[in-house]
């Protein structure tokens, strides 16, 4: 499962490879994109994040892409914001939040894409304690203590 992994030398290379299984237009790394979170920023230094990408869905929203040099780092404080999350809400981030490969994570605007990235290879990085999977959902351990890998897409 790990070892199918995607991964990607560049933020480029990471949006190239999303519009193979899904619907990633007007793909852009420019900071300045007005399509560009602003929260976003957050991930940058603190999460190991190098470079960040931005695409059309084929709904209203827009994909968000996370080219990461340290994925062990993007983990620990994926699973510290949750842990930050979990104390006003105990089931922050159960459905997971960010699709990963090996070096680069993703977050979904919608079903739609939900259900195309479930195709991808990626899997799905849970940091919630209180995940439990079901049926025939399969996981494998993270980069972090406490987190699972997980190759269920729950739709909102």
């Amino acid at each position: 499962m790990l070892e199918n992994l995607p991964q990607a030398d560049t933020v480029m290379a990471a949006g190239e490879y999303l519009q193979r299984f899904t619907t990633c237009e007007r793909y852009s790394i420019d900071p300045a994109d007005e399509r560009y979170y602003p929260m976003d920023e957050q991930f940058d230094m603190s999460w190991g994040v190098q470079f960040r990408g931005t695409c059309d869905d084929s709904g209203d929203g827009w994909i968000r892409v996370f080219k990461t040099s340290d994925m062990t780092q993007f983990q620990t404080a994926y699973k510290a914001d949750v842990a930050e999350r979990m104390k006003t809400d105990e089931l922050a981030g159960l459905h997971g939040g960010f699709a990963v490969g090996k070096d680069f994570a993703v977050i979904a605007p919608d079903d739609d894409t939900i259900r195309d990235l479930s195709a991808s290879g990626l899997l799905v990085l849970n940091c919630n304690p209180n995940f439990k999977p079901e049926g025939d959902v399969a996981t494998a351990p993270a980069s972090v203590d406490g987190c699972v890998l997980t190759d269920e897409f729950v739709q909102s």
